[in-house]
């Protein structure tokens, strides 16, 4: 009896601590995608590794901004609560129209072992940095990491479609489609491109997901060298494109700087 209680207890500790090494997205997803003008939905801002659930909410206090901006509109929301494991707020739609709400979060610091660091790197699309750690010699070197995230959605008030959604926002990575996303349907792609202090970025890997998919993702491709992707979208309901960029930055507090990213929009039935 206390053998087996003792082989459960180490085998919770290992799924325990795994579920941890992999850092947590986080997205923007509002009550309602599509909505009539003058309705009012509630956005969260949820952070995990299963779209759409959260296991965490972010403070007000590490927002740097959550803007909102329409055709005509452009603003900061500063009316901010968390609310169970999300930090959620309420925006109303006056005008039709197709708005982007993004967020700038504060950058925070992570300590990982060798081992933590390098299963992360494996998971999340970051590849280049785990060789690059083989070549330099240092996967069995802890590491520090300064790392800041970006999600942006796409909200559709009334039948009016517009550009808003493919122009940037200026944050220091973005998705931005290369067309409105409902102006598309079940079937059709998506083509997006990435980009990073506002230039494309080549050869990152991309991953897109919805919801049923646990900690999988539904698909990943890396951007070409203008740093565009064209993403399938095969799921009627909630979609979430996301990234991470790393960078090697050798400086005294840190070595390593990650910016994440994502994009949620609802993909149309036919």
């Amino acid at each position: 009896m206390k053998k087996t209680l003792l082989v459960l207890l180490a085998f919770f500790i290992i799924i325990l601590s795994t579920s941890t090494i992999s850092a947590h997205d986080f997205w923007l997803l509002p009550q309602l995608f599509r909505i009539n003008p003058g309705d009012s939905v509630t956005i969260s801002a949820n952070t995990g590794m299963d779209f759409p659930n959260s296991l965490s909410a972010v403070t007000p206090d590490r927002v740097n901004q959550f803007i909102l901006v329409g055709k005509s509109i452009k603003k900061n929301i500063t009316d901010l609560k968390v609310q169970g494991n999300s930090l959620v707020t309420e925006c109303t739609f006056i005008e039709s129209g197709t708005y982007v709400v993004g967020v700038d979060l504060k950058p925070k610091e992570i300590k990982l072992t060798a081992e933590e660091f390098n299963e992360y790197l494996l998971h999340d699309g970051l590849p280049n940095i785990y060789e690059l750690r083989k070549k330099e010699g240092i996967l069995n070197k802890s590491a520090v990491e300064h790392y800041s995230k970006y999600p942006k959605t796409v909200i559709q008030v009334g039948k009016k479609l517009d550009e808003t959604p493919t122009k940037p926002l200026g944050l220091p990575i973005e998705i931005v489609p290369k067309v409105n996303p409902y102006g598309l349907k079940i079937g059709d792609d998506l083509e997006v491109s990435v980009l990073f202090q506002g230039k494309p970025l080549s050869g990152t890997e991309i991953a897109w997901s919805y919801p049923g998919k646990g900690e999988e993702f539904a698909g990943s491709k890396k951007t070409d060298k203008n740093g565009n992707a064209v993403i399938p979208l095969d799921k009627v309901g909630p979609y979430l494109i996301r990234l991470t960029h790393m960078e090697w930055v050798k400086k005294p507090t840190h070595e390593w700087e990650s910016y994440w990213t994502s994009l949620t929009f609802e993909v149309l039935p036919n």
